[in-house]
């Protein structure tokens, strides 16, 4: 089985119980865990909780409910049909990314009458899933595949938002390299290399829109994606943050060019000066040599 797959059995066989909350720890920023999503293989590092990662890079960590508050901001409630609750309880509690993005209800129809219906209220940083424990089983992969996406983009714009405000202080050095782009070397390529990072890691993230069956393991459940997706609106917004971060890219494509040319000019203008100034002293050595004889 895929890995995404073995975290959704995991998480369908772990905790029995009913009803229950998922916790989500964004990875992103974690070191050598890239592989997860860049190449798909099983998680190898390792976590202060226990858990499973998923192939968009968060840590989710099962637990029962009611329980003591969760200290993660990101939490998927899993509860009875009948504990479905009106969009407008659910709100962020602090803006995301660019602004904080409306609740959503959205309905899955289930195929057998046992199943019943699963509804989905999703908001920044809290998800309800209101359904039976049977109709969860059956569309758990493709609902923590959107929902994680979903939560993915939200970090990818709250990114791009940091490096869209570093761009536009550093647009001079885009524009023109003057004696203080070197002396901020250090802080534009460490910029220049977050924005290469998050450039490379984005095809990895969007991959579910074009490709969902490399990540379900059933047409059902690629059906119930791709009507998440667009229910979610998650291709225009992958396309946004395309655009966004191509913006961002040009620039500091830019500054580091700049950056290259302004060090090679100083440094063969150090050259020359140093050249000159030995001439200086062999001429002046010279002349004194000449008084004194």
């Amino acid at each position: 089985m895929k890995p995404f797959n073995q975290f959704v059995q995991g998480v369908i066989e772990d905790l029995p119980s009913w009803p229950r909350h998922i916790d989500a720890v964004d990875l992103a920023d974690t070191a050598n865990v890239r592989s997860l999503w860049r190449r798909r293989s099983s998680f190898t590092g390792t976590c202060e909780k226990s858990g499973r990662a998923s192939p968009m890079g968060f840590w989710l960590t099962e637990r029962p409910a009611p329980t003591e508050p969760t200290t993660s901001r990101l939490v998927m409630e899993l509860l009875y049909p009948d504990a479905e609750a009106d969009p407008s309880e659910i709100k962020a509690t602090e803006p995301v990314g660019r602004s904080p993005r409306p609740s959503q209800t959205i309905r899955i129809k289930g195929n057998k009458p046992n199943e019943g219906d699963l509804t989905l209220t999703v908001s920044p940083e809290r998800v309800r899933v209101a359904g039976t424990p049977a109709m969860w089983d059956t569309q758990a992969e493709p609902v923590l595949l959107a929902v994680c996406q979903y939560w993915r983009f939200l970090a990818i714009d709250a990114e791009l938002d940091r490096l869209t405000e570093l761009a536009e202080r550093d647009v001079g050095h885009a524009a023109m390299a003057v004696p203080d782009t070197l002396l901020e070397r250090q802080r534009l390529l460490t910029t220049a290399r977050a924005v290469r990072t998050l450039l490379l890691d984005l095809p990895h993230f969007m991959g579910p829109l074009t490709d969902p069956h490399a990540y379900c393991t059933s047409d059902r459940s690629v059906q119930t994606y791709r009507m998440l997706a667009e229910k979610l609106h998650l291709e225009a917004w992958a396309e946004a943050i395309d655009e966004r971060a191509e913006m961002v890219e040009d620039t500091y494509a830019c500054v580091t060019e700049k950056l290259c040319e302004y060090r090679n000019f100083a440094w063969g203008a150090f050259l020359e000066i140093t050249i000159i100034v030995i001439l200086l002293v062999e001429v002046a050595f010279s002349v004194l040599t000449y008084i004194n004889t």
